[in-house]
């Protein structure tokens, strides 16, 4: 049986992909596509937040049921907010110590849903090995010591001392894990100018030596973060260059066997993303400030504690949010100071089963739920009413067609179930993402969140597999087909 090797490219488009299979830049991942099968438009989760995203990807459920809404998020039992590290300003507010807790910790051992299981933990029970590779998502049941590097042990308090964290049988998070890994990768790639260890290198570097010294386990998860960092700062049309450092890393690996055709036999390789970036305006008009908009409501900021004169807390994704009325006598008239901003694209909340979706500006609504005489091109079927062209939905003869925004129906239904509580959601249009206080903005930068194509169509390369993945591609069903791989069915 092949082993299987993912390789997970933060904010890889089709675009940006195709731009440089066309220039001849990026060979690795041009060879992997003529040995096997690409999709330019395999369809990622909502919110398209690396959390979110990762945490459908390893157990093949939408938020509504692995309970990770978002990458910020609102925390009703405890009335906090929930962010897993998202800019350097969100980190001194909360602190290193807080934040640290939630990524290093909470995110896997207390927020991810017991009733969902991670591929880690369902290939540990067929008796098969598993690996991750710097992914912030990896629950299984190996415990691994906590050791971080000695400033931010520091500045922790030392409150990470002695412990432990879960994951599959090798395990890499950057230089905060203990791994026998670490002591054959070069010191200067665990740095805190190189993040601690979660870097493309970092991550090169521990997949070369599993494979070089026959320790390659049956499935190894490897996370690029790279290429997102780049793409906040240069925007997507300006994103080649990122791309092809990416390749470089991916030719290495390519390259810890005796051939690169040696490297399909023995494997399989699955290439994808978490999710796209629009590209935002250059110009403060291309945000749009949440604290000004809601400024006649009394909303909770990050890092203070809640009252009972709060309205409503905020949970800014870039271009989504959260919004939970804390309030229910001013829900409506919230959702009505959000519909007065043309720049925002959807408004939706949920009532029961039900979600009512309302475009901004032109006040025109349509409601869903799952269930009816509507058939999508998943094979998910739903009641539609109100007026379908809101969600760029088609139907005829029954059938339902996505246009602007794929998968929308299970996808926006996955996100606003993730919670058992009141929330509204938001996204921004094209060019648009959302400001507050204390949060990181990326005008003529790449954003990301929104239901929107640009943010939610991946590519899907699928190398050396003997078996058909179901089409049309969805990010949320490669972890049942990766079972199927190993399970040799």
């Amino acid at each position: 049986m092949k082993k299987i090797i993912l390789l997970l490219i933060d904010s890889l488009m089709p675009n940006i992909l195709d731009d440089c299979l066309r220039h001849r830049t990026v060979p690795g991942l041009k060879f992997l596509m003529d040995r096997g099968k690409y999709w330019p438009n395999c369809v990622t989760v909502f919110p398209t937040m690396t959390a979110s995203v990762d945490s459908s990807l390893l157990t093949g459920t939408y938020p509504d049921q692995h309970r990770i809404p978002g990458l910020i998020w609102y925390d009703p039992e405890n009335e906090e907010i929930i962010n897993y590290v998202n800019g350097w300003k969100c980190i001194r507010k909360l602190g290193l110590s807080n934040c640290a807790q939630h990524v290093l910790f909470n995110l896997n051992e207390k927020h991810l849903s017991t009733q969902v299981s991670t591929i880690f933990e369902e290939l540990k029970q067929r008796g098969k090995t598993s690996a991750s590779i710097n992914a912030i998502v990896h629950r299984s049941v190996t415990r691994h010591a906590v050791r971080l590097p000695f400033l931010m042990n520091v500045s922790t308090g030392l409150r990470f001392r002695n412990r432990s964290i879960s994951g599959p049988d090798i395990m890499t998070l950057g230089a905060m894990v203990d791994t026998k890994l670490n002591e054959e990768l070069p010191g200067k790639l665990r740095g805190y100018t190189r993040r601690c260890g979660i870097n493309d290198a970092y991550a090169t570097y521990a997949t070369q030596a599993l494979i070089r010294s026959n320790q390659l386990p049956d499935f190894t998860l490897v996370y690029f973060p790279d290429n997102d960092h780049e793409v906040h700062k240069k925007n997507p049309a300006h994103a080649e260059d990122a791309l092809i450092r990416v390749d470089w890393h991916i030719q290495q690996i390519l390259n810890a066997f005796d051939s690169w055709e040696e490297a399909v036999n023995q494997c399989v390789f699955i290439t994808t993303s978490d999710h796209g970036q629009t590209r935002i305006g250059n110009g403060e008009h291309y945000n749009i400030d949440l604290d000004h908009l809601l400024d006649t409501f009394s909303v909770l900021q990050l890092g203070d504690k809640v009252c009972s004169t709060h309205d409503l807390v905020v949970c800014n994704n870039e271009r989504m949010a959260y919004l939970y009325p804390l309030r229910m006598d001013k829900c409506q008239a919230i959702i009505e100071q959000l519909a007065s901003e043309p720049r925002i694209d959807l408004i939706a909340w949920k009532d029961k089963q039900q979600v009512t979706v309302r475009e901004s500006g032109s006040g025109r609504t349509m409601h869903y739920q799952p269930g009816g005489v509507y058939t999508d091109n998943y094979g998910c079927s739903w009641t539609v009413t109100g007026e379908e062209s809101v969600l760029d939905l088609k139907i005829n003869a029954g059938h339902l067609q996505y246009g602007d925004y794929p998968d929308a129906l299970a996808r926006l239904y996955g996100a606003l179930h993730s919670q058992d509580i009141p929330m509204i959601v938001i996204t921004a249009r094209p060019r648009y993402e959302f400001k507050s206080r204390y949060y990181p903005v990326h005008l003529d930068g790449g954003s990301h969140g929104s239901l929107h194509k640009y943010d939610s169509d991946i590519p899907l390369i699928i190398t050396g597999a003997g078996h058909a993945i179901k089409e049309p591609p969805r990010l949320v069903d490669l972890k049942a087909y990766i079972l199927e791989l190993l399970d040799g069915s």
